[in-house]
């Protein structure tokens, strides 16, 4: 009796799993029919998630306009797992699915702090394709006396000419966004960030678009007065890139 309701327990999670799955398939091409039928205006795009799944749908519209792109992802996570428990489309997994996008010839990570084995043997094995600037990495050079703007500088550097930035809100150190969904320890001050994005935007590079994730307001709306402050600081570097504004 007890093993029959494992098994009926069992084929419901793997019902819902492959209901959730189908879903954010749907998602995916919502995103890519929006976001396409902008790019093909002549318009810059900018997506607001969601968790860090959402921009997939919108990599693989960039992919039909540019032949070659790089993301730079600001995260505490690497979020290059085949899948997370069977789901494909997790947002665990969003670099691994944009990186079987062909024209994303370079991703950039900054403020890693959180990955497992398996995400570590990926950039191992990426042959440079990603490039990790983890948090410890970032922190040491710091305290051993270099500056932020020769990290900025090596980071800048490693992207190729077209740069879409893609930002999980938990890139940040947690105090500046207490209700995401999965704070790390550590993280970036909200002006070694902006900073960061206002240099990419000075540099002979091009950003192309961005997207940020996981904001999640609290009861003080704490998360939600960062992420709009980011979101504002994001557009800006967008127009500046594209010579918009000065």
């Amino acid at each position: 009796m007890e093993k029959g309701k494992d098994i009926s327990r069992d084929a419901k999670m793997m019902a819902q799993l492959d209901a959730v799955n189908e879903g954010s398939a749907v998602m995916i091409n919502e995103v890519y029919r929006q976001t396409s039928s902008w790019l093909k205006k002549g318009k810059l795009v900018g997506l607001v998630g969601g968790d860090h799944s959402t921009p997939l749908g919108f990599f693989k519209a960039l992919a039909d306009k540019y032949s070659n792109f790089g993301i730079l992802q600001i995260d505490a996570h690497m979020d290059l797992r085949k899948s997370f428990e069977g789901f494909t489309y997790s947002h665990a997994s969003i670099m691994y699915n944009a990186l079987e996008i062909s024209q994303i010839s370079k991703l950039v990570q900054v403020g890693i702090r959180d990955f497992c084995a398996e995400e570590n043997e990926y950039v191992k094995k990426s042959k440079n394709r990603v490039e990790v600037f983890s948090f410890v990495d970032v922190s040491k050079n710091k305290f051993e006396g270099m500056s932020w703007k020769k990290q900025c500088e090596q980071i800048i550097a490693a992207l190729p000419q077209n740069v879409h930035i893609s930002f999980d809100i938990d890139g940040l150190d947690p105090k500046l966004c207490p209700n995401t969904g999965t704070p790390v320890p550590g993280g970036f001050e909200f002006h070694e960030i902006t900073y960061l994005l206002s240099e990419l935007a000075k540099s002979k590079k091009k950003i192309i678009s961005f997207d940020l994730n996981e904001v999640s307001p609290g009861k003080d709306d704490w998360d939600g007065n960062v992420g709009a402050r980011m979101l504002f600081h994001l557009c800006g570097v967008l127009a500046k890139s594209n010579g918009l504004v000065k």
